[in-house]
């Protein structure tokens, strides 16, 4: 992985992305996303449309807020300090980007935040995830190489905190299997039209 100096948030990390295919928008491209479709990606790849309206900024702007406050919480349970990274990865001629809400010093371990919702939670206790979040996390375990992820869903309060370690052998077959494979597809309806 090659780690990009770079502060998340900031128009020069926006600019960025836009020469990428994101890890938060893998499950866009696979189809699974909750709100996004993998058409309404790819117009925005093509400059067309935009796909973070007002409302999707203002969740987004809390979570990176409560997600900062996070981030100490989650260096505890894994039991070393996290830096947000940004790093990327070509593969295949394709140049894979993600943002971490953290990484372990020797990138070995990784941080992901969602704000907190009961079903989130709920699930993570039972180490279920939705496709809508993990096409993110095999991105993230893909570019960094990491074996694990500490998934957090958090609202900003003690009492309202969920973690599970991830690991890499639950998901990353799907990873081997299905990401590139839709990522390469999508790059050639991207570059053709």
């Amino acid at each position: 992985m090659q780690h990009i100096n770079v502060t998340q948030g900031s128009a020069e990390w926006l600019a960025l992305r836009k020469n990428f295919f994101t890890a938060s928008e893998a499950p866009m491209m696979m189809g699974d996303h909750k709100n996004i479709s993998r058409n309404q990606l790819l117009d925005a790849k093509k400059g067309w449309t935009t796909i973070v309206d007002e409302y999707l900024q203002k969740l987004f702007d809390k979570g990176h807020a409560v997600e900062e406050a996070a981030r100490p919480l989650a260096a505890a349970d894994v039991g070393e300090d996290l830096f947000p990274v940004t790093g990327s990865l070509e593969v295949e001629g394709l140049a894979l980007l993600a943002s971490f809400d953290g990484l372990t010093m020797f990138d070995d371990v990784c941080f992901e935040h969602k704000l907190f919702n009961k079903t989130l939670a709920e699930n993570v206790l039972n180490n279920v995830l939705e496709p809508h979040y993990y096409w993110q996390l095999e991105q993230q375990l893909f570019v960094s190489g990491t074996d694990q992820c500490s998934f957090v869903t958090h609202a900003g309060k003690k009492n309202k905190w969920q973690t599970d370690k991830i690991l890499l052998t639950k998901y990353f077959k799907k990873l081997n299997r299905y990401l590139i494979p839709w990522y390469l597809s999508f790059f050639k309806n991207f570059t053709l039209l």
